[in-house]
């Protein structure tokens, strides 16, 4: 089995093709008829469910471990809201699905939680299970035409830092790493360049308050541009 590297051909080529898919399949669909849209919202939806029921089987029945299994992580959450998005329509889960999703289901698209890369399964599964959690968002951007503004992104914060202590508590009650607030995830990504725990929660904090902050700066600047 061939070692994750990041700078590698097949890993290059996979990151391209879930952002062209996560860009261009909605747009596709944008003069689409609404039977059509509900169907690309169902496929997202299911591939989503099946992303958990897989994780729950490798991570936590494969293992005899059913607590690391559980739909705890970051990503958890943003799938669950973008899921939560298609069946209300409510703006809070798209904000947060929003914030969190791009930013957590990016890093992960770039930078993959496994030791090995493709052809590995968990590879793969990995890249469109966070995929589909991205394309959840530029649906309701494209399609719906959702979009953040400022105050939102104080109210994505505080809905995560409530998830934050939640996850933090399920922690010390299962011995598990939901978050990663025990250890730093596995592999070559971000967190190798932040101090050792527990005191990179403290920068992984600090990163999402400014990654969320930058992720809101293009809108804010088209506001300006426009007044």
């Amino acid at each position: 089995m061939n070692e994750l590297v990041l700078l590698s051909p097949s890993h290059i080529i996979t990151v391209a093709l879930c952002i062209t898919a996560i860009i261009y399949l909605p747009k596709f669909f944008v003069n689409s008829s609404d039977a059509a849209k509900k169907y690309l919202a169902y496929s997202i939806i299911f591939l989503l469910l099946l992303n958990q029921v897989m994780d729950f089987y490798r991570e936590g029945l494969v293992s005899e471990r059913w607590q690391d299994g559980l739909p705890l992580h970051l990503c958890d959450f943003s799938t669950i809201s973008v899921i939560l998005y298609f069946i209300t329509r409510h703006r809070d889960f798209f904000i947060f699905a929003f914030f969190f999703g791009i930013a957590g289901g990016g890093m992960s698209i770039l930078t993959p939680d496994t030791v090995y890369g493709f052809p590995y399964i968990g590879y793969i599964q990995s890249q469109i299970g966070h995929t589909m959690i991205i394309m959840g968002v530029s649906y309701a951007i494209i399609i719906d035409k959702q979009r953040p503004y400022l105050r939102d992104v104080f109210k994505a914060l505080c809905y995560a830092s409530i998830l934050l202590v939640f996850t933090y508590l399920m922690n010390n009650l299962l011995g598990t790493n939901y978050w990663f607030l025990a250890e730093k995830p596995a592999g070559d990504n971000l967190t190798s360049l932040m101090r050792p725990e527990p005191f990179h929660i403290i920068d992984l904090y600090i990163v999402a308050i400014v990654i969320c902050y930058l992720m809101y700066l293009p809108y804010y600047l088209k506001d300006r541009s426009q007044n």
